[in-house]
């Protein structure tokens, strides 16, 4: 939430289940997945031993919880997260080009993000028009040598949490659906330079620069 490009971090083990194939930690750089962008890769050393972390759940009790390629050996108390990083940094351009397309789209359409999904290979973003602003044309050259536009600009992507009384959700929500629960009281948003600014809780890059180039297809 606060720094994407933490790669290795020790936390406690807070919770260890009766079968002592899921754990819980008092804090942890292991992105759960949401918004389209699929979970981390990651492992956990604990009592000398590397363990693969092979699912992850939100339990109500425990908060996060993460399940093992196999049951801990020993009394461990303390573990040592290390994530994939190529895995990871390759989520986070894709997310941020996400949100600089959905952003331009907004700005020009005033068009909402429906659905999106981050594959390995690609990620997709399908969005609806508003009746009285379809484009009569949809020129994916354009909209790609303006979305290169923005990533040579090189915008900074920077993060701040708020309450969400203060937030104008009208303006900061892109999904045609508003997605945040109800039970949310601080709102993470990401704003790219001057160009856009979205509620989001997915790990970004730190400037527009970092997604480098795209092909657009429709």
């Amino acid at each position: 939430m606060n720094n994407s490009y933490l790669r290795e971090q020790g936390s406690t083990i807070t919770h260890v289940s009766a079968d002592r194939r899921w754990i819980s930690l008092d804090q942890t750089i292991i992105y759960p997945g949401g918004g389209g962008q699929p979970a981390d890769q990651a492992k956990l050393l604990m009592n000398e031993e590397w363990y693969q972390v092979v699912e992850i759940k939100r339990d109500q009790k425990n908060g996060l919880s993460y399940k093992l390629d196999r049951p801990i050996a020993g009394d461990a108390q303390a573990a040592f997260i290390q994530i994939d990083w190529a895995f990871r940094y390759q989520n986070m351009r894709y997310h941020t080009l996400l949100h600089i397309i959905s952003g331009y789209l907004y700005r020009k359409y005033h068009a909402l993000v429906t659905s999106s999904g981050i594959m390995s290979d690609h990620a997709r973003l399908e969005v609806e028009f508003q009746e009285d602003n379809v484009p009569s044309e949809f020129d994916p050259e354009l909209i790609t040598e303006n979305i290169q536009q923005v990533i040579k600009d090189d915008f900074p992507v920077t993060t701040e949490t708020i309450d969400r009384n203060t937030l104008n959700e009208e303006d900061l929500i892109r999904t045609y659906t508003n997605l945040i629960p109800k039970s949310i009281t601080n709102v993470r948003l990401v704003k790219i330079g001057d160009f856009d600014e979205q509620a989001c809780a997915g790990t970004h890059v730190a400037s527009t620069g970092e997604v480098e180039t795209l092909s657009l297809s429709s």
